[in-house]
């Protein structure tokens, strides 16, 4: 008897680091370590900061740390800026990597950034801007609805 109870928390233990050996795996893959890349087509905002049309790298502001802290970055090095994020989950898997904007008539802001294969991503605050551009379409009478842009990208 007492054998049988030590085989089954034996068996209950690796069990154990199995399940937690997975989930740290499946949570690095998700993460933002690797830097997506992508050619937005339109001008846009970062938080306050805005940024023509262009290739930009998207990622960890630091390696080695969390995702909380992102850089995002134009390819060619003139134009960066650091944002913090909170974390967002999806029921759906990214294929590819991802990046929402908002749109607010002509304006479009960087609202998410997921990486692929995973079903966490990163959120951004709504910035000043994105809320000073939704409140000057309701004060010229026009619909105030955001609309949401997703554009697909590549690991870094």
């Amino acid at each position: 008897m007492k054998h049988q109870i030590a085989r089954i928390l034996l068996q209950v233990s690796l069990l154990a680091v199995v399940v937690a050996g997975a989930g740290v795996a499946a949570a690095h893959g998700q993460s933002l370590s690797h830097h997506v890349r992508a050619n937005i087509p339109f001008d846009f905002t970062v938080g306050d900061k805005k940024f023509p049309a262009g290739e930009y790298s998207i990622g960890r502001a630091v390696s080695g740390t969390d995702d909380a802290l992102l850089e995002v970055a134009s390819v060619k090095g003139s134009l960066s800026t650091f944002q913090l994020t909170s974390e967002d989950l999806s029921l759906a898997r990214k294929g590819s990597d991802t990046l929402v904007f908002h749109q607010y008539g002509d304006q479009y802001f960087l609202s998410e950034v997921w990486p692929g294969g995973g079903n966490i991503g990163r959120a951004l605050r709504v910035s000043r801007s994105e809320r000073a551009a939704k409140d000057g379409l309701a004060k010229n009478n026009m619909p105030a609805q955001r609309r949401t842009v997703t554009l697909t990208g590549s690991a870094q």
